[in-house]
């Protein structure tokens, strides 16, 4: 790629040279490291070591330019690339895993655990979990994730004994990455509502569905990947409240995490879109109907 570094000094970056690929400082976040961001000189292809994360060279210009999908940092490069004879692109190519959806036979329907939790049976029933005997998820109540083709692309366990040790509470298989949940229950609840809620576990989004508050997207975490970022961007929602664990009497992990999260979003978002409601207790679990329903009211005025 003949002239990769006259097109990444266009939109602003200061190149480093380290040999077969060029290191930078990420200008699409907060940074003072130089060398933080690796691209390479044959592909173009960069990766950011902080974030871990990952991609082309459009997907690098879009995130810096601020361009809303990937077809228009494709357009803005059309006619700029230029590459030495006989070279072509290898970028790297992700592919999603998948289940057999056979496995779900053999969860048991035990909904104990959640109704003891103040949990309906028909809200559970929405999502067709039950409970591992066996295998990875063994002692996990496990909710089967589908991707928009309907197809098993991973399985997030709950554990459900009451003397847990050292196990995690949750427990994911498949590339969590790529989930985008529970989309395939809401989804168009979420384009009729225009506003999507960012939580950060299925124990938060069931509390919120068993007070009629529906139109929310399960992080998994602290942060947001690439590929749920695009689908925020597609959508383009009037309003994303970010609703992580209110973490402020314990070690403020969510709290500090909902405002890099406020920041990241504001670079692809207008300000008047994007808003921090944290839960008035620890999580949304803790919080009986009456506080989640004045938690909704208090974030809608």
């Amino acid at each position: 790629m003949e002239n990769l570094r006259e097109i990444l000094e266009s939109v602003g970056y200061t190149l480093f040279d380290f040999g077969r690929e060029y290191r930078a400082r990420p200008l699409y976040r907060d940074s003072n490291n130089n060398t933080v961001l690796r691209i390479s000189k044959k592909t173009g292809w960069f990766t950011d070591y902080k974030l871990g994360v990952s991609g082309p060279l459009e997907e690098l210009v879009k995130l810096t330019l601020g361009f809303k999908t990937p077809e228009e940092a494709k357009e803005f490069l059309k006619g700029k690339l230029i590459f030495s004879q006989g070279q072509k692109p290898k970028p790297k190519v992700k592919t999603t895993k998948t289940f057999s959806a056979n496995m779900l036979n053999e969860l048991k329907d035990d909904p104990s655990y959640w109704l003891d939790r103040g949990i309906s049976k028909d809200t559970l029933d929405l999502f067709g979990g039950g409970v591992a005997k066996e295998g990875r998820m063994k002692y996990r109540y496990v909710f089967p994730i589908f991707n928009s083709r309907a197809k098993l692309i991973g399985l997030s366990g709950r554990c459900i004994l009451k003397d847990s040790g050292k196990r995690p509470k949750w427990k994911h298989m498949g590339g969590k990455s790529d989930w985008k949940y529970p989309f395939q229950a809401n989804l168009e609840i979420v384009k009729d509502k225009k506003e999507v809620i960012l939580i950060e576990s299925i124990g938060d989004m069931l509390s919120l569905w068993d007070q009629d508050v529906k139109n929310t997207l399960v992080t998994f975490g602290l942060d947001i990947s690439i590929p749920v970022l695009n689908s925020l961007i597609k959508l383009d929602p009037e309003k994303i409240t970010i609703a992580l664990n209110n973490d402020d009497e314990k070690n403020g992990a969510g709290n500090i995490a909902a405002e890099k999260l406020n920041n990241k979003l504001k670079k692809y978002f207008d300000f008047h879109q994007v808003k921090i409601c944290l839960p008035s207790k620890g999580d949304f679990g803790e919080m009986t109907g009456k506080e989640i329903v004045e938690w909704e009211q208090k974030c809608n005025a």
